[in-house]
């Protein structure tokens, strides 16, 4: 017995300078990617237009990141804006890396800024901008994915005919973010009036993540035709960093407008 008490104490000193040792070793090391990293889904998208107006054609890649609640869109090209959107805070911040400034806005103040009569006169266009969904029962496989089809029409300001190709085999959910965007979202211009939930309602009947869309929109005389494609969507580790503003970058006054992801700065 005293032997046995004796071998255990002798050996304590070891295993607490060894325990010291993996202690001040792991506050030397960067914390691993399990660690500090959130499982989310990274998606690359290619954007397509037809131009418009004298532009030519034009074809770009995105990059869209969701993890920790959130959402960033990476466009491509040296003028581009990148985007974040974080539903919880309820901000959407935009970000210009050729002039090293990003631009944050609280959705739901500029939505209560938005009044007088002006306002008003915008309400009353969207909310009699009409939306109808049709699931045409067409199905075809697109990249990975098995997909269904359907058609948009929206009338009203603008005539807009759309054609998408959802898919139900990933489980991604995008609603908190597109909320954020629309004007008949729970925070938009048209919040909860009717015009804004039936306009809801029918967009609801598209069922899973929009894999391939094409756009044809009129406007004062002019058409633009645009197609977005999904060309990849995995799952991987997301850094918390990549939501993050990068350092140096200084805040752009919001007198001043910052163009919209993937436009020329003006």
């Amino acid at each position: 017995m005293m032997n046995q008490q004796g071998s255990s104490i002798g050996r304590q000193p070891v295993m607490t300078r060894r325990l010291g040792l993996a202690l001040a070793l792991a506050a030397l090391l960067p914390v691993s990617a399990a660690m500090a990293d959130e499982e989310g889904y990274y998606v690359e998208t290619i954007n397509r237009s037809s131009g418009v107006m004298g532009e030519a054609a034009s074809e770009d890649l995105s990059k869209t990141y969701l993890a920790y609640d959130k959402m960033k869109v990476v466009n491509e090209g040296p003028d581009a804006t990148d985007m974040i959107m974080d539903p919880t805070a309820g901000t959407i911040v935009f970000i210009n890396h050729a002039e090293k400034e990003y631009l944050p806005i609280n959705v739901k103040s500029v939505m209560e800024s938005m009044s007088g009569p002006a306002a008003e006169q915008m309400r009353t266009m969207m909310g009699e901008m009409t939306v109808k969904v049709e699931a045409t029962g067409e199905a075809k496989k697109i990249g990975d994915w098995e997909t269904k089809q359907y058609r948009i029409t929206k009338t009203g300001m603008m005539g807009v005919d759309q054609e998408i190709w959802a898919t139900e085999d990933v489980d991604i959910d995008v609603t908190r973010y597109t909320d954020m965007m629309s004007l008949s979202g729970p925070g938009g211009m048209l919040a909860n009036s009717p015009a804004g939930l039936v306009q809801r309602e029918e967009m609801s009947k598209i069922k899973g993540y929009p894999i391939l869309t094409k756009t044809k929109m009129e406007m004062m005389g002019t058409t633009m035709e645009t197609e977005t494609e999904v060309t990849v969507i995995r799952k991987e580790a997301i850094p918390a960093d990549v939501f993050e503003i990068p350092q140096g970058y200084g805040e752009r006054d919001m007198s001043m407008q910052m163009p919209p992801p993937g436009s020329a700065h003006p």
